[in-house]
């Protein structure tokens, strides 16, 4: 399901090189950009927020985002949300981040660029950049190479291109039109 948002009547912008998977759900002011990809059974709840999907950015399945009313989930360029995570904004996981299978990203945190949550962590407050955490509260494990940013962006490169098979099958979802931004 794709539709505006019932609360603030704001619609989805979405980019037409995204893919989003037929039974992904996106309400209202969520906007997605170019390469982004969006896998099944996500939920991208914009209806009284503001999320934002940067560039080349994975969704997995059966993420949830969402934010405190008034408030933005910003999820930045070249980002790994992995299957089952949480993000609860209002939050910003900068550029070339993973994070982690079933970990939970909640609100006020910020997330350095190049860092890992490990999965099933619970990421609060800020986790500096290069940095892995692990646990619940998630706590710095180790200090990162400055060569996990490459390696990150490369992660998040390789699913766009896993994504352009399923756009090329014809598998993107069925609502999608009416959305659909040039401008990104």
């Amino acid at each position: 399901m794709i539709i505006a948002s019932p609360v603030t009547r704001v619609k989805p912008k979405i980019s037409p090189k995204a893919f989003i998977a037929p039974n992904a759900t996106i309400i209202g002011d969520v906007t997605i950009e170019a390469g982004a990809n969006i896998w099944y059974g996500a939920v991208l709840r914009g209806d009284n927020c503001s999320i934002k999907i940067g560039k080349n950015t994975s969704i997995q399945d059966n993420c949830v985002l969402h934010a405190q009313a008034g408030t933005e989930c910003i999820i930045e360029d070249h980002v790994i949300v992995g299957h089952s995570a949480m993000v609860h904004g209002p939050c910003i996981v900068e550029r070339c981040t993973l994070i982690g299978i079933s970990s939970i990203v909640l609100q006020g945190s910020k997330i350095g660029t190049g860092a890992i949550v490990a999965g099933g962590a619970t990421a609060r407050n800020e986790i500096p950049t290069l940095t892995l955490v692990v646990g619940t509260p998630a706590k710095p494990k180790k200090n990162l190479p400055e060569s996990i940013i490459a390696e990150n962006e490369q992660a998040a490169i390789a699913y766009v291109n896993n994504a352009k098979k399923f756009l090329e099958g014809g598998q993107n979802h069925p609502d999608l039109e009416p959305f659909l931004d040039d401008s990104l």
